[in-house]
C-alpha cells in the first residue's frame, strides 16, 4: 500500500475518542482511520499505572499489525500515564491527547481554567504541568468526575442519573471563578449540553480534540504523508465488546453510513 494510503490510528478506553475521530473526519476527509475503543477494558481512569500501559501496547501492537502510518491517543488518561514510555516504541509517530491549554489560555480572562478530567488523569497532574510551562500566570482547577465516563460508555446521555453527578462536579468549579473549562476526557463532550445547562454562560468549555486534529495534520504534512486521494477515506471502528452499541453512540457523532464495525481481541 502506499505509504500515503496507509490509515491513521486512534484510539481510546471506550467511545471518549470518537469526539477526537469527528474531528478528524472534518479536518482531514480523504484520510482512512481505524478506531480501536476497549471496551471490554474501561474505564481507564480507575486503572492502575501498570495496567493502563499494557493495554496501550496492546492496542499499539494492532495498529502496527494495521500498518498504521500514525497513531492519535485519543484518551486523556492513556496520553497522561503511557505515552512518554511508549512514544519511541513504535516506527510511526505517535500523538498524544493535546491538553487544550493554548486554547483555552486565549479564551480565557481570568486566566483561570478549569479541567473537567478522570481520576487518574487529574493525580497526574498533566494540565497544571503544561499550563506552567506555557505561562505560569495561568491558574488551574481541577476537578476529578470519576462517574461521567462510565455513563457515556452506557449511552446514558441524559435524565437525573448523569445530571446527580455533574451537579456536584460543576459546584466546585463554578465557586472558583474559573471562566473556562477544559474536558480532559474525551468522553465528555458528549455531555457539552448538559455541562452548559449547568454552567450557564459563566463558563466557556474547549473540546481539546480540535488541537489534536490540527496537530495530526500538521505531522502528515511534515512527514509527506497526507493522503492525496480525492476520495473519502473509510472509517472501521473496532471494539474490544459490544461493538453495537460502540457504533450506536459513534452515530451520535458519526453518519452511520460512512463507517463500518467490529469487535477485536488482543492477544498478548
Amino acid at each position: 500500500m502506499n505509504s500515503k494510503d496507509r490509515p491513521i490510528g486512534v484510539f481510546d478506553s471506550g467511545v471518549g475518542g470518537l469526539t477526537v475521530v469527528s474531528k478528524l473526519r472534518m479536518l482531514l476527509p480523504h484520510e482512512n482511520i481505524i478506531y480501536v475503543g476497549d471496551t471490554k477494558r474501561n474505564p481507564y481512569g480507575s486503572r492502575t499505572p501498570e495496567e493502563i500501559l499494557t493495554y496501550t501496547r496492546d492496542i499499539l501492537r494492532f495498529m502496527t499489525a494495521h500498518d498504521v502510518k500514525l497513531v492519535a491517543i485519543g484518551c486523556n488518561t492513556a496520553t497522561a500515564v503511557a505515552y512518554d514510555t511508549v512514544k519511541n516504541e513504535v516506527p510511526y509517530p505517535l500523538i498524544g491527547m493535546s491538553r487544550g491549554i493554548r486554547t483555552a489560555s486565549e479564551i480565557s480572562t481570568t486566566k483561570k481554567i478549569a479541567v473537567f478530567a478522570t481520576d487518574l488523569t487529574i493525580a497526574n497532574h498533566s494540565h497544571r504541568k503544561v499550563a506552567a510551562a506555557m505561562d505560569p500566570q495561568i491558574e488551574i482547577v481541577e476537578q476529578a468526575c470519576p462517574a461521567l465516563a462510565n455513563l457515556v460508555e452506557r449511552g446514558i446521555l441524559s435524565g437525573e442519573e448523569v445530571m446527580a453527578p455533574l451537579r456536584q462536579y460543576t459546584a466546585p468549579v463554578l465557586a472558583s471563578g474559573a471562566d473556562t473549562a477544559i474536558f480532559g476526557c474525551t468522553h465528555f463532550p458528549f455531555l457539552q449540553p448538559l455541562f452548559e445547562e449547568l454552567c450557564g454562560d459563566t463558563i466557556a468549555f474547549v473540546d481539546p480534540a480540535h488541537e489534536m486534529a490540527l496537530q495530526t495534520l500538521e505531522v502528515l504534512k511534515k512527514d509527506g504523508i497526507l493522503n492525496t486521494s480525492p476520495e473519502p477515506g473509510y472509517l472501521k471502528l473496532c471494539f474490544t465488546a459490544e461493538a453495537a452499541r460502540g457504533g450506536l453512540l459513534a452515530s451520535h457523532l458519526i453518519p452511520a453510513n460512512e463507517f463500518t464495525t467490529e469487535t477485536i481481541s488482543f492477544t498478548s
